[in-house]
């Protein structure tokens, strides 16, 4: 617990709302009057995933630190280049995902030294961190969170819980450890990946409903008691199974299912063709489950996403 929030050199006291800057990392810490948590909420990892780097916008703007018990820092937009250039996934300095740059590197490229500095800096002060996703330009998925599986029990059963009262369609069992939820996981911080919008858009329904479960994982943090509803959301579904599919080599690719679709074990899930119409890739669903997210991009390179399925409890 803390009574004053420090980021690096930076101290903010109690009932304080200030912007920080470390190097490539912005944000805004909000230091509540009274004793408690520190929630750390990132985004736009992926600069064209808007939804949640539109929601910490509206966060920056309502938080009030004189009625928190605790604290929350917030980081709209951790990867501003490829924000600002309208890329997918990569920052254009180097070609890096951030998201597969954890552990970073103090010494290595601009992606390096921003995954780096979020483990140095940020990590530190976090009691629970959610990054905020939302598919890609080229993506459409259904609302779900990540949460990690294999970072021994106690992780999995508290993230999954909290992630069990979000308002989202499912909760995925994850076993990534080089993103920078799941690397935090591994150093024993308590995360999740949370996945709302895509297309390359945002719209005012989706940043509703994702500011509202912020407020609820504030809620059962005990960073706000405003009487959010906090219950388990017996609606939702919890995968243990995922296959994610990757394109084997550059092509043309047509889905045949779309977001939330059952599918059987063996059926054709889509295509891959060359330029002259030669199919080079066949995808076949390997189990029994359910359309989690596709890449809706007609042209994919080789190793790209093209789907991802996964089965339910």
């Amino acid at each position: 617990m803390r009574y004053n929030l420090e980021i690096g050199d930076i101290l903010i006291n109690k009932g304080d709302k200030k912007s920080f800057h470390i190097n490539e990392i912005s944000g805004v810490a909000f230091c509540g009057k009274n004793e408690g948590k520190t929630l750390l909420i990132t985004a736009g990892v992926h600069g064209g995933e808007y939804v949640g780097i539109e929601t910490c916008m509206r966060l920056i703007g309502e938080l009030e630190p004189g009625k928190m018990y605790g604290n929350v820092v917030i980081c709209p937009v951790l990867n501003k280049d490829g924000f600002l250039h309208g890329v997918k996934q990569i920052c254009t300095v180097d070609g890096k995902n951030l998201n597969r740059e954890f552990p970073g590197d103090k010494y290595g490229t601009f992606t390096q030294r921003i995954a780096y500095d979020v483990e140095k800096y940020l990590y530190p002060l976090a009691d629970f961190i959610v990054d905020l996703h939302g598919g890609d330009m080229n993506e459409k998925l259904i609302p779900l969170i990540f949460f990690p599986y294999d970072a021994g029990e106690k992780m999995r059963e508290y993230v999954g819980d909290i992630a069990g009262r979000m308002n989202v369609y499912f909760r995925v069992g994850s076993y990534a450890d080089n993103g920078l939820y799941s690397y935090a996981a591994k150093k024993n911080i308590p995360a999740m990946l949370y996945e709302r919008g895509g297309h390359g858009i945002w719209s005012e329904s989706d940043v509703i409903d994702e500011k509202e479960d912020l407020y609820k994982l504030m809620e059962i943090l005990g960073i706000i008691r405003e009487g959010y509803d906090i219950s388990v959301n017996k609606s939702q579904k919890e995968i243990i199974k995922a296959e994610y599919v990757g394109a084997d080599s550059d092509g043309f690719w047509y889905p045949y299912f779309t977001v939330g679709d059952n599918v059987k074990k063996g059926e054709l899930l889509g295509i891959v063709k060359t330029m002259d119409g030669v199919v080079v890739q066949m995808v076949r669903a390997k189990f029994d489950g359910i359309i989690l997210y596709y890449t809706l991009s007609l042209g994919v390179r080789k190793n790209d996403t093209l789907m991802a399925y996964g089965r339910e409890i």
